[in-house]
Order: structure tokens, then sequence, then C-alpha cells
């Protein structure tokens, strides 16, 4: 084997590897050689990190990091652990956080000491860092150390062929298969902390104005919601309409929260939905939200169904209004003269054009400003105008502005359930049998909004005002 290329290709990690790696000469290679050079750098490349995670290891076992120095009035609430102050060693001395370095020497002693298989196939060159991190962190939440070595055994076989994704669908059905009962009650326990996140600026400033939502709860749930929205998008997209997949799963979701702002509350077209509103009411503790279905994880031995209970549930009011979407700006951007930013409540700074798209069909409030403060002044009719101590003007701080927030309801194209939508102003519990309309957002369009008509107090002009626009409905996209 006299080819560099092919001792490259046989060479295990270590020191000989190293040596012929470092006399190789990239330009004259071919596609295929360099292909023989990048898994014989992998290789070297898994067995230095095991050498490193071996010399972190060694230093978290002296005794000077093995003692505790704490002082004798903490001991009470205080557990020492090596591997925090060996961290803290390795982090001044290689300018990493705290958090990492502690994290690469408690990976480096638990591979050690609870998986050293996983530690032997690293150090040969077979798994990368992050398959052996992987294996760590899936088998860690296993209690008896044989059942981590037991999923270790299973999975390392074939580590090195799969990928990493392939690797975590495996590692998670052994220890799920390994432990049953563990992983039943660890659900049940998850299932506790699941929640909605708000709203959150998609891009790392903001710029764009579009959003994330988190949704975090049990498996069943969250893919019961996907493949919900997914099939609807489907039905939608072979019916005809030119939105992409994305664009109509978006739309139908959206199209929900916002039928349920106009109605007045979140319901569905079950043929149960008389019934089971009755249900929910007569079974509902007293102070307790009535909640659209028990979830799988809610009931005792997790028998009931969210289709058991489905049925209409009446939005809440907070201090007294409904449940509304408000978007502040100031009067001059949304009549199409100015274009200082509006404010979506729970989000943040939208552009004006964003503003003026969304509150199209929105109710709309006045808030006033104070001119030479930019304070608000008061809310809803003007006051009687005083004078002021310097001329009005349209900053976006003491100018006109939206009043406050109106709640903005998007248009609705289409109804896909062609249920009636209740027509009172107020949100009013759901009349039993009666449905939501559900809709979908609309398509993208080119429609701007009407300036709003401002109707001068008695006396004289009004002071500068901020309109909020409550509920407001996108009248297009962009």
């Amino acid at each position: 084997m006299s080819d560099p290329i092919d001792r490259l290709a046989a060479a295990p990690p270590g020191a000989e590897l190293a040596a012929l790696l470092v006399g190789v000469d990239l330009t004259g290679l071919s596609s295929h050689d360099l292909i023989v050079v990048a898994l014989a750098r992998q290789r070297q490349l898994a067995h230095d990190e095991a050498a490193l995670l071996r010399v972190f290891a060694e230093l978290a076992a002296r005794p000077q990091y093995q003692r505790c120095a704490a002082p004798d009035e903490l001991a009470a609430g205080h557990a020492h652990r090596a591997v925090e102050a060996a961290g803290d060693e390795i982090s001044l001395a290689l300018r990493w956080t705290p958090g990492r370095a502690t994290g690469r020497v408690a990976l480096a002693v638990e591979l050690l000491e609870d998986l050293p298989d996983t530690f032997a196939a690293l150090e040969a060159g077979r798994i990368d860092a992050d398959k052996a991190r992987l294996i760590a962190d899936r088998t860690r939440c296993l209690p008896d150390p044989d059942l981590r070595r037991r999923v270790e055994t299973a999975v390392l076989p074939d580590a090195q062929t799969r990928t990493r994704s392939a690797l975590d669908q495996r590692l998670r059905h052994e220890v799920i298969a390994a432990d049953p009962a563990g992983a039943d009650q660890r659900r049940r326990l998850a299932a506790d902390r699941r929640y909605l996140g708000r709203p959150e600026p998609a891009s790392p400033g903001g710029e764009d104005g579009m959003a994330t939502l988190t949704v975090c709860g049990p498996a069943e749930d969250v893919t019961a919601l996907w493949v919900a929205t997914d099939a609807a998008a489907r039905h939608a997209h072979a019916s005809g309409d030119d939105r992409t997949l994305d664009q109509l799963r978006f739309d139908l979701l959206t199209g929900l929260a916002w039928t349920a702002l106009e109605s007045g509350h979140l319901g569905c077209c079950h043929p149960n939905c008389a019934n089971a509103a009755s249900t929910l009411a007569s079974t509902s503790k007293p102070g307790e939200p009535i909640r659209d279905g028990a979830p799988p994880h809610a009931g005792p031995g997790d028998t009931a169904r969210p289709a058991d209970t489905a049925g209409p549930v009446v939005l809440g009011r907070r201090r007294g209004r409904p449940a509304t979407v408000h978007v502040t700006v100031p009067i001059d951007a949304l009549a199409g003269t100015g274009d200082a930013p509006g404010d979506l409540d729970g989000y943040g700074p939208i552009p004006a054009g964003a503003v003026r798209r969304i509150t199209a069909d929105a109710t709309l409030r006045r808030l006033l400003t104070d001119p030479p403060t930019g304070g608000y002044s008061s809310t809803g009719a003007p006051p009687t105008p005083r004078p002021p101590t310097s001329p009005p003007t349209s900053s976006p701080g003491t100018g006109p502005a939206a009043s406050p927030p109106a709640t903005a309801r998007p248009p609705r194209p289409r109804s896909t359930t062609g249920c009636p939508t209740p027509t009172a102003a107020a949100p009013a519990p759901p009349t039993p049998g009666r449905c939501t309309p559900v809709t979908t957002a609309p398509r993208p369009g080119t429609g701007s909004p009407s300036p709003p008509t401002r109707t001068a107090p008695p006396g004289g002009p009004s002071p500068p005002a901020t309109t909020t626009a409550s509920n407001p409905r996108p009248s297009g996209r962009s």
C-alpha cells in the first residue's frame, strides 16, 4: 500500500494518521481523493476530541477539585460538584464561558464513567463528538446505568452510518423501549409544562414585521394540530387555491383566531357542539376556566379525548373589554401622509404600511396627545381645546397619532364551514348548536384603506390624536 491516499484511508486515528495528514498536498488531488482526506481528518478530529475530554475528566478527578471549599455555614444547602470546580479552571484557561466549560467537563466524566463504549467509539473515530454528545443527552433520563448501557449497545453498531437525525430517532425509540413506565411518567410530568409562547420577532431585529409563535406540548397534541392544518391546506390547494401549502397552513390556522375574535368564542362545527357546551358548563368547577375539551394528558387514566367534549369556548375579557388585537399608530401614518411606525400590542413596532393594511376594517378609537409633552391627554371624544404653549406639531410623539389600539379583523374572502356568524357587537356566549365560521386570511392584495374621517369638536381644532385600531383585519399581504 504505497499510495499515500490508500494509507490515509486505512490508517487508524492517532499519531500515524496525524503524520500522514501533515504531508498531504491538496492542490494535486482529485475530488475522490479529497473526500478520502476529509474522512481521515474527521476521524482524527474525533480522536483528538476524545483526548481532550480525557484531559478534562482527569482534571475533575484531582483532589483539589474533589474537595469542597465552601464555608461551613453553607454546608447544609450546598452540593459540591467537582465538574463545576474544574470547569471554572477550564473557563479561565481557554476563555470559554463557565457554562460551556462545565458542560464539556461533565460530558467527559459522563462518557468515561457511564458510557465507556461511546467514548471508545469516539476515540476510534467511528462517531464524531456531536453523536457522542447526543447519546449522552438522550440516555441521561434513564435512572439506571445498566439501562443507559443497554441503549448504548443497541445504537452504537450502526451509529457511524446514520445521520444525526436518524440516530436521534433510534435513540428516542430505544430509551422508551428500555423504560416504558418511566417514559410515560416523564411525559405526564412534562405535559403540565405545556405552553403557547408570546409572539417574538422572527428576524434578529424584527425589521420585517414577521413573528414566530412557539407551541410546546405533548407530541400527540402538536402533531394533531399539524396534521389537521396540513390536511385542510392540501384540500384547499387541490380545489384550486393558488397559495402555497405553507401559506395555506398559516392562513387557515390564523383564520380561526380572527373568526374567534369577531364572534366572541373559540368553537367548532362539531356535530355535538350543543351537548358539549352543556357538558362543559355542568362539569366545570366554580372559578375554573372552561376548556375546549380535556386533553389526553389531563384526565385520570388519560381516557378523555378532545373530540369527546369538543365545543365552543367563550373568550375571556380583560379589564371588562372583549379580547382584541390592538394597534396604536399616529393618525398621519394611518391616513397615508406619514410613515411613523405603529405599535402592535404584544409584539412591538410594525411599519406604517402594515398598519394601514391591517386596519382597513378596524374599529378606531382616538387617543389625544398633549403637544408640548407628547403624553396622552384623553381617550375618545376630544376635550375642549386649551391654548397650547407651543404650536402643535405632527411628530411621532406629539403629532396625530392613531387612537387606542383598534382590534383589526382580517377580511374573510371565504368561509370553509358555512356556519352562521354572531352579529352582536360584544362577545356573548355561543348559542348551542351554532358554529363559528372558520375563515382563511386574505390572499395578497393591493387595497389601501381610506383615511379615517376626523370631526373637529365645537370650539376649534382638537389636539393631535393617536388612533388605536381594535381587531384590525388584514386587507392583503405584501
